[in-house]
């Protein structure tokens, strides 16, 4: 999954959608969400609340391993992640997506 440009709520919860609809059924769902090219992070602290709490919801992401590609210099998915964690997801930020896929590929719980 491929976000860029401007960080919205509305653009991060289509996104969610269109890979629900898509490969929801998959058990375990795996997901490298590549965040990296975002360049603006327009969602307030409000929104991000509730997209991270939507997510950790989210009965088609139960189970699910979520990996974060960010960049050091903006974290996009920081409060996102904390409230996901509280519904029960976790969500695994990384550097490197070769960090990110051999965790994916794992059967590790979490990431070294």
């Amino acid at each position: 999954m491929l976000l860029y440009g401007e960080a919205t709520y509305e653009n991060r919860m289509e996104a969610v959608r269109q890979l629900v609809a898509k490969y929801g059924h998959l058990k375990p769902l795996r997901v490298l969400a590549d965040v990296r090219r975002i360049t603006k992070m327009s969602m307030t602290h409000d929104e991000q609340q509730r997209y991270g709490t939507y997510l950790g919801q989210l009965e088609a992401l139960k189970g699910a391993r979520v990996a974060i590609l960010n960049t050091a210099q903006l974290n996009t998915t920081a409060v996102m992640r904390n409230h996901a964690r509280d519904g029960g997801l976790e969500l695994h930020s990384f550097l490197t997506e070769a960090e990110a896929m051999s965790w994916l590929t794992s059967s590790a719980e979490v990431p070294s």
